[in-house]
């Protein structure tokens, strides 16, 4: 049977009273379809698919953060008042997976990786899932040297907050940008990456009270805010994943 053949019958129209006929043109697709292998793939799990996105992105975004974290580590052993000017580094970590996060709009790709088998919302968040370890790691050393470098007492929980606030924010922000704005989304998130660093700054050089102890409802409450936009955030891009469609507009 040729390949001819087999488009004649695939338009051919299937009637009941023919059902023997009917039953022995499909036996016949299956035995072309098993002799030249042409049944579907297996569709590739989860997480096979982020040791496939690790291999090809992974190194160079834990490597960007990698550099970052050296430079913050080095001010933090050169910068009085370690603790007040943490939140004002914490974005620069965005700021580093920036680039494999928009990898595809970069480089002009997005129609054809949003053609892919692995939909824009999965890649997203296998990349998500490699930041995020990198920044437990992170988020780790930086709590760990401040507390052994702060010049005066300072709870634990201040430090995180200060770590985890800013962060959070900035990554509510880009994820936002990047479903919903249509042009110069990398625009935005790195605008109010840099703003964010530059409003903690600020307030750690003119307003020193909101990082008090008196102030940690502020902090604890921002927290909570943050978090809330985090998970929503969060949630809209799994269900995207789950639905197959294409997550934003950037893909």
């Amino acid at each position: 049977m040729n390949k001819h053949e087999l488009h004649l019958i695939l338009q051919r129209d299937v009637h009941p009273k023919r059902l023997q006929e009917t039953q022995q043109m499909c036996m016949a697709l299956i035995e072309e379809q098993v002799k030249h292998n042409l049944f579907p793939e297996e569709r590739t799990n989860f997480w096979q698919f982020l040791s496939n996105v690790m291999w090809y992105t992974g190194r160079r975004l834990w490597t960007a953060q990698g550099i970052v974290l050296l430079f913050v580590c080095a001010c933090v052993f050169s910068v009085p008042n370690t603790p007040k000017i943490i939140p004002m580094f914490m974005p620069l970590f965005i700021l580093a997976c920036l680039p494999s996060f928009c990898q595809s709009t970069t480089f002009g790709m997005s129609e054809i990786e949003a053609s892919t088998r692995a939909s824009s919302a999965q890649i997203i968040i296998a990349k998500l899932v490699l930041a995020g370890a990198a920044q437990i790691v992170i988020a780790t050393i930086i709590c760990g040297l401040t507390l052994f470098t702060a010049e005066y007492p300072i709870t634990l929980i201040q430090i995180i907050l200060y770590v985890i606030v800013p962060f959070l924010g900035c990554m509510v922000i880009t994820l936002w940008s990047m479903r919903t704005q249509e042009r110069y989304a990398i625009q935005f998130a790195i605008v109010a990456c840099l703003g964010t660093s530059a409003f903690a700054g600020t307030l750690a050089r003119w307003t020193p009270a909101l990082y008090n102890l008196s102030a940690l409802g502020i902090w604890i409450v921002t927290f909570v805010v943050f978090a809330g936009f985090f998970i929503r955030e969060l949630s809209l891009l799994i269900k995207t994943w789950k639905e197959g469609r294409i997550y934003g507009i950037i893909a």
